[in-house]
């Protein structure tokens, strides 16, 4: 997609997590309003601007890697819960974009972004990727789920919504924050696009908020027709702003419809109005591991040689980020000042004008 795209795999550095706990004590993790998993479920949300969500569910898949899923291994089908908020007095088919979450999942900054966008005439299809397969986080261990398999949620999400006769197939687009930065990101990448939706038939627009940018597609190519925008803080520990900076100039330099917009001062999770700076000891980060390239059909390349090598296997890349010493625990989230309005205004401005009717 760029030549950037995410995804560590199994956890190149996330399932690695795992490992790295194992010779570190797990502090207390800082509690961050949330919204629960089984009321989200079973309960109609009504947002803060009156609109009432509809419970939703559809079927999704848990591939190992962005390979396989591109040969059509999807793994193990999963039904993921969701709510559909469409915006008031909607009288035709209208816009719609798919809004998931980062590892921590649903917060009310989630919802407070559907608000947003509903207001501006444009449905929210907020899904919630864990909780059908009996996942409460992957903040200290992102091996619990591969990037792919959040990828192809949104797919998946997509898939959904153009069975809708009130929703406009030509007129979707996704938004996320941190994993789900990721994954929308991945979601839009001309080779996963094409495999998973087909050709011309991609994401519109697409909103990353401070992703992880460490696997990128060496051809640095999104669908056809699409435009992405990655909104991400300078101060950013969890994740690293400069493997994202580079993804974004490489689409650039590929002529793809790509920007990136840096918020002095930011932290991650920015846009969660209202959230001070938190400490959160438990997540495990990868600022300083080398970016990892794949070819198109999701052959990684060979960091010693530079060369695409079938041989380069997720397992390797795990090893190696924490045999490396690559890994580490503890990262500071938050927002100030008009931080998260700023990036609500950025992500609606985006939408609006991305997913207009023609």
């Amino acid at each position: 997609m760029y030549r950037g795209v995410l995804a560590l795999q199994l956890g190149v550095a996330l399932l690695a997590a795992t490992l790295l706990a194992a010779t570190m004590a797990d502090p207390a993790r800082a509690e961050l309003a949330k919204v629960s998993s089984a009321d989200f479920a079973a309960k109609p949300v009504v947002l803060s601007n009156g609109v009432r969500g509809e419970l939703v569910k559809f079927e999704s898949a848990s591939p190992l890697d962005y390979g396989p899923m591109m040969k059509g291994e999807l793994g193990k089908p999963v039904t993921l819960t969701a709510q559909l908020f469409m915006p008031a007095k909607a009288g035709h088919p209208v816009a719609a974009v798919v809004e998931t979450p980062g590892s921590g999942n649903l917060g009310p900054h989630h919802l407070a972004h559907a608000a947003t966008l509903t207001s501006a005439g444009i449905a929210v299809l907020v899904i919630d990727p864990f909780f059908g397969r009996g996942i409460e986080d992957t903040i200290a261990d992102q091996g619990k789920l591969t990037f792919a398999a959040s990828a192809y949620d949104v797919l998946a999400g997509v898939k959904y919504l153009r069975t809708r006769k009130d929703i406009d197939p030509a007129r979707i687009g996704a938004t996320g924050g941190s994993r789900g930065g990721t994954a929308v990101m991945m979601a839009v990448a001309a080779p996963i696009s094409r495999a998973v939706l087909g050709e011309d038939k991609g994401l519109r627009a697409v909103v990353a908020g401070y992703p992880w940018c460490g696997v990128q597609f060496m051809s640095a190519r999104i669908a056809k027709g699409a435009g992405l925008l990655i909104l991400q803080g300078d101060r950013d520990n969890w994740v690293s702003t400069q493997q994202c900076q580079d993804a974004a100039h490489a689409m650039e330099v590929a002529r793809q419809d790509a920007v990136m917009k840096l918020f002095p001062g930011a932290l991650h999770a920015f846009d969660r109005a209202g959230v001070p700076r938190t400490e959160i000891p438990a997540a495990v980060t990868s600022t300083i591991y080398p970016t990892i390239y794949m070819t198109d059909d999701g052959t990684y390349y060979n960091m010693r040689t530079g060369k695409p090598d079938p041989s380069v296997t997720a397992k390797a890349l795990m090893e190696y980020s924490v045999k490396g010493g690559f890994l580490h625990k503890g990262t500071t989230i938050g927002s100030e000042g008009t931080q998260a309005a700023d990036f609500a205004r950025e992500m609606a401005d985006f939408f609006k004008a991305r997913l207009a009717a023609p």
